[in-house]
């Protein structure tokens, strides 16, 4: 489902965390392998939010004065849909737009187009040529929007990308065509960090983030697999989570299971990344993630302040709300997704917009507790 990555979700995606108290004995082992965190002042752009759909400049402009990061999406089936043929206006718009306002963006580049693959979610791995177009774009967008990047030629206010996440989500079967093969993963890291890095050495790799899919790899078991590659661990710099859940003890227990992987392959120090969390404020399908208006809300906030609390024990890069605004209509692969948003359809700020804006103000003024 290209035209909202990363929000697929059903309603047994809440079930997944039914065994949370079961994560004692984790958290006690997490406790014991990460130092107590100093809750300070989070650092700039730490938190974020995903688009899941066009951004307007009132949506710009209501993100302006706050210290935040968008994670946009890349879609080379669109930015390439021929050999050699670019069209790079979406990205460029949503790249000159933050960066007027200071806004930080972090892509994650997604997606084959039909001169590579028959499928969009099928990774370009099956011949040379496609992984060579692979690495030739890569290296085509940070030579774009890079630290040496052609984008920023006379231009008077500039935001270098320096981190770029690879896919999404490839332990779910819709984003990783036929199914997903954390070797297959390795692989396609591996490329990437070289195309990447190739152009700009100090770039950081963030790896796709992988979520709770009812039917196929479980994350930790995804990264489990991923880590018995050989040399893998070289080929990122920033792990990444989608810990969706019903309740902010599930992701918090999300969380501790993926620091117990990365602390077992020898990677206790890795960053983490969540790069997509959130809940509905309605539905049209009764689900757990339809917490209503109020209850977006404040699962929100609470979610924010334990992730925030928290970020130096568990290593965590950034927290990123999913979504900026509603959907026009059902999304038929995500139960909860059209309602996802912390503004509605026609841009009117939510109450979750409201805990949203005070979470980041409050973190950059200190603790949020």
């Amino acid at each position: 489902m290209p035209a909202a990555p990363g929000v697929i979700a059903s309603v047994s995606r809440g079930r997944s965390w039914a065994g949370a108290g079961a994560g004692l004995a984790l958290a006690v082992l997490i406790c014991l392998l990460a130092p107590a965190g100093a809750n300070g002042q989070v650092p700039a752009g730490f938190f974020g939010v995903v688009p899941q759909g066009p951004l307007a400049p009132r949506d710009f402009e209501r993100m302006r004065g706050l210290d935040l990061t968008i994670r946009m999406p890349i879609y080379w089936f669109e930015v390439e849909p021929e050999p050699g043929r670019y069209d790079f206006s979406v990205p460029d718009r949503i790249v000159a737009e933050a960066a007027v306002r200071g806004i930080g963006v972090l892509p994650f580049v997604y997606g084959s187009p039909p001169w590579v693959a028959t499928d969009q979610a099928r990774p370009p791995l099956d011949s040379a040529a496609a992984r060579r177009a692979w690495s030739a774009f890569l290296s085509r967008l940070v030579g774009r929007y890079g630290p040496a990047g052609d984008f920023w030629d006379g231009r008077e206010a500039k935001r270098p990308i320096r981190r770029w996440q690879i896919w999404n989500e490839p332990n779910f079967a819709i984003f990783w065509r036929p199914g997903p093969s954390p070797r297959g993963y390795a692989r396609l890291l591996k490329i990437s960090a070289r195309a990447v890095r190739r152009l700009d050495p100090k770039a950081e790799i963030a790896a796709a983030a992988v979520a709770p899919v009812a039917g196929d790899l479980r994350p930790w078991e995804f990264l489990r697999r991923l880590y018995r590659v050989p040399g893998v661990e070289s080929a990122f710099d920033v792990a990444a989570l989608h810990p969706y859940a019903v309740s902010v003890r599930g992701v918090e227990y999300a969380v501790r299971q993926t620091r117990q992987v990365l602390a077992q392959a020898g990677d206790g120090r890795l960053p983490l990344l969540v790069t997509e969390l959130g809940v509905a404020s309605a539905s049209q399908v009764p689900n757990p993630f339809d917490r209503g208006p109020r209850g977006q809300a404040r699962f929100l906030r609470r979610a924010f302040a334990r992730l925030s609390t928290h970020r130096e024990r568990w290593r965590l890069d950034g927290v990123y709300w999913f979504a900026w605004q509603d959907l026009p209509r059902p999304d038929p692969s995500c139960v909860f997704c059209q309602f996802a948003g912390l503004v509605d359809f026609q841009g009117t700020p939510k109450p979750s917009w409201w805990s949203f804006r005070r979470s980041l103000l409050r973190a950059e003024a200190g603790p949020v507790r």
